[in-house]
């Protein structure tokens, strides 16, 4: 009889000291999501503030298509470039000026990125959209004339190789 509550004994133990264990363990587990879905919000909310001040009420904004691109370093592909950008027309007079010269804007934006990635982006860090917004301006303003429209970087996605 002794040696079966012995046994028991030790039976019982190592069940508490397992179930515990993986109490222990779930928590951490727990503990360790909860930390990464915070630090991964905030970095969110970061990126969402540094992207610019999205335009006033009232103003007409042309959401372009999303420009994407190949990156290079010494003839390799880096990475992948994803920029989607928005334009917000000052006057509503001049919207159909800037609709019909969308093609064009793209165009050259397009030429502007590829360039501006191999003199400023980094697969390691992220895009400034100051310095997108600051790039592109002279571009648009030679194409619909200074004052027309504001730039907005309303994406901005670089994907290492």
């Amino acid at each position: 009889m002794r040696y079966a509550n012995s046994c028991v004994g030790r039976v019982m133990r190592n069940l508490i000291n397992l179930v515990a264990g993986a109490v222990v363990g779930s928590l951490r587990l727990l503990l360790l999501v909860t930390a990464f879905v915070t630090v991964t919000v905030a970095g969110s909310t970061h990126l969402h503030a540094r992207q610019g001040v999205m335009p006033e009420e009232g103003k007409l904004a042309i959401v372009m298509d999303s420009f994407d691109f190949s990156m290079f370093t010494r003839g390799r592909v880096v990475g992948k470039v994803s920029i989607t950008l928005t334009l917000v027309v000052i006057e509503q007079q001049d919207s159909e000026i800037i609709r019909l010269r969308l093609p064009q804007i793209r165009s050259d934006f397009l030429s502007a990125l590829t360039i501006l990635s191999r003199q400023r982006f980094n697969v390691n860090k992220p895009i400034d959209p100051d310095i997108v917004t600051a790039y592109l301006t002279p571009f648009l303003s030679h194409r619909i004339g200074p004052g027309k429209a504001n730039i907005f970087v309303k994406h901005a996605l670089i994907t290492p190789s």
